[in-house]
């Protein structure tokens, strides 16, 4: 019975453990995709107003209109790069999607609705496993989309 019990722990702790850390990765990338946006919007926002200013000298205009086009080259590109909107988006479906097994698990509900508590924690490690499983795929797509793409040919 206690071996029993520790593997039902172990089977929630996993599940409790996965939930949280993709919910917070998921906070992370929500983050990191608001600041690169908020920081983009405003470098790019502030180049007209620096090129009608008249209290720098014209070089002074420039190298500020360039930097903060550079910023906002920059702010787009480490988006683009590390696409933390799409990751964002997607930890945070993952662990909505463990959080809510976890209730179904918790109060017996759908596939669960069992007395057979091994059958439950079965029915628990597979539905669990496939999700993180599916997630993992879903990175691996994202990320590599840019790299698959081939160039266009010229006929």
């Amino acid at each position: 019975l206690d071996q029993y019990l520790d593997s039902i722990r172990d089977v929630e702790q996993r599940l409790d453990d996965q939930q949280k850390w993709h919910s917070n990765k998921a906070t992370f990338n929500k983050n990191r995709y608001y600041l690169t946006e908020i920081i983009t919007l405003v470098a790019g926002g502030l180049i007209p107003v620096v090129n009608v200013l008249s209290v720098l000298p014209d070089d002074g205009l420039r190298a500020l209109s360039a930097l903060l086009g550079a910023i906002v080259v920059t702010g787009a590109g480490i988006g683009k790069l590390y696409k933390y909107q799409e990751n964002w988006i997607n930890l945070r479906n993952v662990a909505e999607t463990l959080k809510r097994e976890k209730e179904l698990y918790t109060f017996k509900v759908g596939e669960y609705e069992t007395d057979d508590e091994q059958e439950r924690n079965k029915i628990l490690v597979e539905r669990v496993e496939n999700i993180l499983s599916s997630a993992t795929s879903q990175f691996f797509a994202i990320h590599s989309r840019e790299h698959d793409k081939k160039p266009p040919q010229n006929e």
